[in-house]
């Protein structure tokens, strides 16, 4: 019964997150419009920045699918080794982009892109600081579906310092 109930919560929590993102997409975006634009240079790195993503998210697959066996005793629970995936394969994708000029769009205002990704670490920051004096970070020695927050507030962070990072350099090396 707790497993359904669980799976429930969290379905109702991605679909309530998939709406929360149509706003702050108008939000970000200087025509308001949901849909990020690009200019053709940066689809076509996009497009590299999509397929790295993608042979990282099957080779990370293929390992968990290995390390998932009755005999290793992950430190996390199968949701959590597969969220892992994901952002692994997430965090190359945008990494590649911003280093290639195509993470940021045409229309995209950059300070509210910034406030949205502080906000988006710091709200899951405090669920993971939360769930470890909750009490529900850890259920028998193992990370449970509430550590998905840190791995969130740790991909934002990441991203953010590439941001600055990025900047930064192409303030010194205006001719890249």
């Amino acid at each position: 019964m707790y497993v359904t109930g669980s799976m429930i919560g969290m379905g109702v929590g991605i679909a309530i997150g998939l709406i929360i993102c149509i706003f702050v997409f108008k939000y970000m975006n200087t025509d308001k419009k949901m849909g990020t634009k690009y200019d053709e240079m940066q689809e076509i790195a996009r497009g590299r920045g999509y397929k790295y993503s993608f042979w990282t998210l099957l080779i990370c697959f293929a390992l968990f699918f290995i390390f998932d066996s009755d005999k290793l005793d992950l430190p996390f629970t199968r949701p959590v080794l597969y969220f892992l995936a994901i952002m692994i394969a997430i965090l190359v994708q945008t990494t590649y982009c911003i280093w290639h000029d195509a993470y940021i769009g045409i229309n995209t205002n950059v300070k509210r892109f910034v406030i949205v990704a502080v906000v988006v670490t710091a709200i899951n920051l405090l669920a993971a600081v939360a769930a470890v004096k909750g009490g529900t970070m850890f259920t028998d020695g193992k990370l449970q579906t509430p550590f998905i927050n840190f791995l969130c507030a740790l991909l934002f962070g990441i991203l953010g310092v590439e941001v600055l990072i990025k900047h930064a350099y192409d303030k010194k090396n205006p001719e890249d």
